[in-house]
C-alpha cells in the first residue's frame, strides 16, 4: 500500500481505492470528515479527520495528492502526504511523505517514511507502545528534564 520505487511516479496517487475525491481546482472552507480511503487534489481550509464510526485502527489512509493543499489538521489511522499542508499530521499508523511534498507543522505518527526531497518544517513525534512510553515519560534525573529519554545513564 505504501511502496515507493523509482519507477513509480508519485505525482500521481497510490494504489489505493477511494471513497471520496475531492478534484483539482476545488476549493473547499471548513472540516471535512471522511469514511474510508480520501483523495484530495483540490484546496481544504480545515481539518480532515475519519468518521468515528470506521474505527481509528481500519486501515484507512487521508492522501495529499501532487496537486493538493490543506490549510488545516489530519486525524487519519494512515496518510500520505503528496502535495503540501500547513497544519499537523495526527497517525496513529503510517504516515508517507513523498519527494516534492511539503508538511509544515508536527507529525505524529507509529511508522513514518519521508522520502528524499520531501521537506518538513516541524517535531517529528513517534507513538511508542504504552509499556514504553509509560516508562520513557517516568524517567527523571537531577537537573534532566523529565520528557528526555535516556540512553543510558553515566555513572
Amino acid at each position: 500500500m505504501f511502496e515507493f520505487s523509482k519507477k513509480s511516479n508519485p505525482n500521481t496517487d497510490t494504489q489505493l481505492t477511494y471513497l471520496t475525491t475531492v478534484g483539482a481546482g476545488s476549493i473547499m472552507k471548513g472540516d471535512f470528515i471522511h469514511s474510508g480511503n480520501m483523495l484530495l487534489l483540490g484546496h481544504l481550509i480545515g481539518d480532515i479527520s475519519q468518521a468515528e464510526e470506521e474505527g481509528a485502527g481500519n486501515g484507512y489512509t487521508a492522501v495529499i495528492g501532487s496537486t493538493g493543499f490543506l490549510l488545516g489538521n489530519i486525524y487519519s489511522p494512515h496518510a500520505i502526504i503528496i502535495g503540501r499542508i500547513e497544519g499537523s499530521v495526527f497517525a496513529k499508523g503510517r504516515v508517507e511523505i513523498y519527494p516534492g511534498a511539503v508538511v509544515i507543522g508536527d507529525v505524529t505518527y507509529a511508522q513514518i517514511n519521508v522520502h528524499p526531497d520531501a521537506k518538513v518544517n516541524g517535531n517529528l513525534r513517534c507513538l511508542l507502545p504504552d509499556a514504553v512510553e509509560q516508562k520513557n515519560l517516568t524517567l527523571s534525573n537531577e537537573g534532566i528534564p523529565s520528557n528526555v529519554v535516556l540512553l543510558a545513564k553515566a555513572e
